[in-house]
């Protein structure tokens, strides 16, 4: 009797269920996760769907808030709206069924958002941005490369140094 591994995770894939906008307030930076159920990449390859997309977006969250922090004045704040992501790698399914993400040279990171940074109640900049990182394998070194989401940290690093850095 042939072994039929593709049918569970295609079930789990299906019954993947829809997350509703989830909004992390953490002064004094706010972020939205608008419509994840439409993100690109938002696949775990182990647990459950719904507990792993909460773990990415307050891991996320607080990154946003901790790399943003260090260029607002106490008056100013941020409010981010992610409408896509994409995590770096790709699941596919082994040889024994099971789901992995690997890693390759065209699965780079990716996400789509708009800002608004606010001094008071006055928009002072805003923007919509495509975050992406072509070469992300070769942009972490050392023992980072094992942290969670580190990819995707390294790009939200990036663009928060080169936009609010006076």
């Amino acid at each position: 009797m042939k072994r039929r591994y593709w049918l569970l995770p295609c079930l789990l894939w299906l019954a993947t269920p829809s997350w509703a906008d989830e909004t992390f307030d953490m002064p004094p930076v706010s972020i939205t996760w608008a419509s994840p159920d439409k993100y690109r990449d938002m696949r775990t390859t182990a647990g459950s769907q719904s507990r792993f997309e909460q773990q990415v977006f307050e891991t996320l969250s607080v990154y946003f808030q901790d790399a943003a922090k260090r260029f607002l004045t106490a008056e100013q704040t941020l409010e981010i709206t992610v409408v896509d992501l994409d995590l770096a790698g790709d699941v596919r399914i082994n040889t024994s069924g099971q789901p992995l993400r690997i890693l390759t040279i065209i699965s780079s990171p990716a996400i789509s958002l708009s800002y608004q940074l606010l001094e008071g109640e006055t928009v002072v900049k805003s923007d919509k941005v495509w975050l992406t990182d072509l070469n992300y394998q070769s942009s972490v070194t050392g023992l980072s490369h094992r942290a969670p989401l580190m990819y995707e940290k390294v790009m939200i690093q990036r663009w928060i140094q080169k936009t609010f850095r006076n």
